[in-house]
């Protein structure tokens, strides 16, 4: 026993028995780091017993110390999952060169046979890649790929934008305030989640591929159809009725909807309804209309001395203008769009968009913009919170026209924006955390148990959406707010005539000459500030 040394010097012999490594210590003082050095030259001792090789270098043990094993000269190496097989050659780079590499890739190809891998070998490859104390891929499998996603194409709601332009010499201010459809209509689609492809791992076992994963249509059953073509695999949402499109808590919905296509007049008697109102002529005058939710009125002559028009939730669009005669009031909750206003009262607690010219108007808004460089303010009595922009302010005639600025606390609107941008990245971590939850279910296909579960994390998934649209309106009203000079401003982009008064707070100036610059007023450290 203990015969065959495979390596010595004057300070050890290194013994192989029974594919077991021994050490013998000659003389003391052999440093380990010498050891390390001669084992690079042999690849195939692996050291299992480091505690034993450490004593026996110390003490100088002649007797032989079991330190490790001999590795086999090849390996194949199967990943857990079985979809890969690595060979690993323990040979020194000179022992590699000089050995028949044609016998070499037969014991690998045999080891994978024995192994029982019947898939993903790849004689070339392993030629190609056979290096020594590298692993090189011997078996791939192939990898199942999942089936595609459920796709989901929804009706999309046109943004409020309102468009100035001139055709000739008319001028134009149009928008669409209400998204009409019609019974019948198309209001989205789902095509159904796809089949995947199966795989097969490198034992030649088939890897079943997961189906895609299937969305969930929101929709309200009681204005929405529901219709599955089983052939295309396709659901499609309709609208049960004729109305008005609305999403609410992600959910699409077709909302109570009243279209007259002529005048508000004796014909049809003042409106008061519940939903949206969608006018294709005008309001005679004395004649009221109210509405839940969004007007608008469309006629080219827009309404004249109406006793009302108001929106106790939305927003309000008279294409044609206000020609008020010193009694039509607009009411609405949200903004108010409109070519001209003369002679009416404007109460509205969003923004009041104006295409032209406002003449004796009184208004009270939060802000009130007349984007168009030729827009006019003209008399009357303007009230807002934040700003008020035109391109004229007054008149040559000298018309008294008074603007009010109550003002706002800069700092504070900052603070509570910048809380917003923080709630609104807090708001999107918690809808893709809740989104990653509800994506371990498989859409409707989940078991009983499950269900109530699934119907909690979804409702609350939906309201932290519903958050997510308030706070980003919100900004968009404060990005808006910030945008004014100071804490407070009146924008007057062309000129600005004698007669006009601004009032910023408890401050007031009364404009004496002609300016004809663009200037900004502005409300700073409680004075009017001129920029």
């Amino acid at each position: 026993m203990f015969e065959n040394i495979i390596f010595a010097n004057d300070f050890i012999q290194i013994i192989l028995e029974e594919e077991q490594i021994f050490i013998k210590v000659l003389k003391k003082d052999y440093p380990i780091q010498a050891l390390n050095e001669i084992l690079i030259e042999f690849p195939r001792i692996s050291i299992t017993n480091f505690v034993a090789l450490k004593s026996a270098l110390m003490n100088c043990l002649s007797s032989p110390i079991k330190i490790g094993e001999l590795k086999p000269k090849l390996e194949l190496l199967v990943s857990s999952d079985k979809m890969l097989a690595q060979g690993y050659i323990r040979l020194t780079q000179n022992e590699f060169n000089e050995c028949n590499k044609k016998q070499l890739v037969g014991e690998i190809i045999d080891l994978a046979v024995n192994k029982e891998i019947s898939f993903g070998i790849d004689i070339q490859r392993v030629i190609d890649d056979l290096k020594p104390m590298e692993k090189f891929d011997v078996a791939i499998g192939t990898v199942p790929i999942p089936g595609e996603d459920a796709s989901v194409t929804m009706y999309e709601v046109k943004k409020t934008e309102p468009l100035l332009y001139q055709d000739g010499k008319v001028n134009h201010y149009e928008l669409n305030l209400i998204n009409k459809i019609e019974k019948g209509d198309w209001l989205g689609e789902r095509i159904d989640p796809k089949d995947g492809v199966s795989g097969t791992n490198i034992f030649g076992e088939e890897i079943e591929a997961t189906l895609g994963r299937q969305e969930k249509l929101r929709y309200d059953k009681a204005t929405v159809d529901a219709i599955y073509d089983i052939d295309k695999g396709i659901t499609t949402l309709i609208a049960k009725r004729t109305g008005a499109v609305v999403y609410d808590q992600d959910a699409i919905s077709v909302s109570n909807f009243i279209e007259i296509t002529g005048d508000v007049s004796f014909n049809t008697g003042n409106i008061d309804f519940d939903g949206f109102v969608d006018i294709k002529k005008s309001v005679d005058d004395n004649f009221s209309v109210r509405a839940i939710n969004d007007i608008q009125i469309l006629g080219d002559m827009g309404v004249g001395g109406v006793d009302f028009i108001e929106s106790k939730q939305g927003n309000i669009y008279i294409r044609g203008g206000i020609a008020g005669k010193n009694k039509a009031r607009i009411i609405c909750r949200g903004d108010l769009y409109t070519k001209f206003a003369a002679d009416c009262t404007i109460e509205c607690e969003g923004t009041v968009n104006i295409g032209y010219y406002a003449m004796n108007c009184n208004i009270i808004a939060k802000e009130v913009i007349l984007e168009s460089a030729a827009s006019k303010i003209i008399g009357g009595n303007i009230e807002a919170m934040v700003k008020v922009e035109v391109g004229e302010l007054g008149s040559k005639a000298g018309v008294p026209t008074r603007i009010l600025i109550h003002g706002f606390n800069r700092t504070k609107l900052k603070e509570e924006y910048d809380l917003m941008g923080l709630s609104i990245e807090r708001t999107k971590e918690k809808i893709e955390a809740l989104k990653k939850s509800l994506s371990r279910f498989k859409g409707e296909a989940i078991n009983v148990e499950e269900q109530t579960k699934y119907e909690a994390l979804e409702k609350e998934y939906l309201d932290a959406k519903n958050s997510l649209t308030t706070l980003y309106d919100q900004r968009k009203r404060y990005i808006s707010y910030l945008h004014a000079k100071g804490e407070g401003e009146v924008k007057v982009k062309r000129i600005i005539y004698p007669g006009a008064v601004i009032r910023m707070r408890e401050e007031v100036l009364h404009i004496r000459e002609v300016r004809t610059i663009q200037t900004s007023y502005y409300i700073d450290e409680g004075q009017i500030k001129e920029d």
